[in-house]
């Protein structure tokens, strides 16, 4: 009977190429985070087997010097495959979507803890998940690295001076900006802001700069800034470039005869602060959108540039914020700041944007190019 049973099995394993049933493989290890903001950057922090305790300061496993967490606020506990926080009697609290925690309580995928008024999420990933994400972090990291490469030097003597300031989202996004003499008496200068975020954005952004840059235009005369808005419209249909679409600010500068010529492509204005004036002049002119229409036109506008005069170009990322009310800015907001606080260079004038927004990540790149007229 044994030898027969032997033969049936081997029979059912190898008729018609049938093959053994494989075991199912092992569901893969779940990983447990926390996930805050320390400054402009996210950190995420592994939870290990032993748990975690989240204080202010040292012996803490993790660390956030915030005043309004306690020296030692919670702890996170590993449970099996659950987490489980426990307040360890902060005096701000430790609070679960809006609801103080008094009791170890299990915690869920993307959960909001607030420590006192500071948020922090518990975050799931597994070994797969947190592979991607580095790839992508690395891939960002180069584009990012690329459109830094191709950004001007500060120029700090002579009769027209720049500084810019520049800090990208936590999503790349398609800000560029560039300014060159074109011979000693004409000086220019743009800021661009393509349409979306990620890589193509970027790199994008890159290429219409490097074309600014170089001036490789056919037909275009770089000294009238609306053949310059024309000529890339021609050379960058969306239809050809992945729907991409891209707003520009463009101005040419007469330094002996101190005139400004701008256009402005479906981008918002540039603000022009001279000596004396009680607010910034909004410098604009209604054009469409670069690569939105076969054909476009662009009109070209022009100023007077009193000597000590300053010409702050931006992206929407320096007053698309909200302020600590949570009521969202506009341009008005921000040449208050140029008024009010006098602000010399680029990253000061950073600086106090963000010392008056509320705290936390930037919704859009931060892009500011200011050019003095000695």
């Amino acid at each position: 009977m044994a030898a027969e049973d032997d033969g049936f099995e081997q029979t059912l394993i190898s008729r018609r190429g049938a093959r053994p049933m494989q075991p199912e493989p092992e569901p893969e290890p779940i990983g447990h985070f926390l996930a805050f903001m320390r400054g402009e950057e996210l950190h995420r922090v592994p939870i290990g087997a032993a748990g975690v305790t989240i204080g202010r300061v040292a012996p803490c496993d993790v660390v956030i010097a915030q005043p309004e967490i306690s020296r030692r606020h919670c702890r996170i506990d590993i449970e099996g495959s659950a987490a489980v926080l426990t307040d360890l009697g902060a005096t701000n609290g430790t609070f679960l979507g809006g609801r103080q925690v008094d009791r170890p309580t299990p915690l869920s995928n993307g959960n909001r803890i607030s420590l006192g008024s500071f948020p922090v999420r518990y975050e799931q990933r597994d070994p797969a998940q947190l592979a991607e994400e580095a790839t992508l972090a690395a891939e960002i990291r180069r584009a990012a690295e690329y459109v830094r490469a191709i950004l001007p030097q500060p120029i700090t003597a002579g009769p027209v001076r720049a500084d810019w300031w520049f800090v990208p989202s936590s999503h790349l996004g398609g800000d560029a900006f560039g300014y060159q003499f074109l011979d000693e008496g004409c000086f220019t200068g743009f800021l661009l802001d393509v349409s979306g975020h990620g890589i193509g954005s970027a790199m994008h952004a890159a290429n219409v700069a490097n074309v600014l840059r170089r001036r490789v235009l056919p037909g275009v005369d770089f000294r009238d800034p609306a053949q310059v808005a024309a000529g890339l419209n021609d050379a960058f249909p969306m239809e050809q470039h992945n729907e991409l679409m891209l707003t520009l600010w463009y101005f040419v500068h007469d330094i002996g005869a101190r005139r400004l010529r701008f256009c402005a492509a479906g981008h918002h204005p540039a603000l022009l602060a001279a000596p004396g004036s009680a607010e910034p002049a909004a410098l604009w002119q209604r054009g469409p959108t670069i690569g939105m229409l076969p054909q476009g036109r662009w009109a070209g506008g022009e100023a007077a540039v009193p000597p000590g005069s300053r010409l702050y170009l931006f992206s929407d990322g320096a007053f698309e914020v909200a302020g600590p009310d949570g009521r969202a800015w506009e341009i008005g907001d921000l040449a208050r700041i140029i008024t009010d606080g006098g602000a010399g260079d680029a990253g000061e004038l950073c600086r106090a944007i963000r010392a008056a927004a509320r705290p936390g990540p930037l919704e859009d790149d931060f892009s500011m190019l200011v050019v003095r007229f000695q």
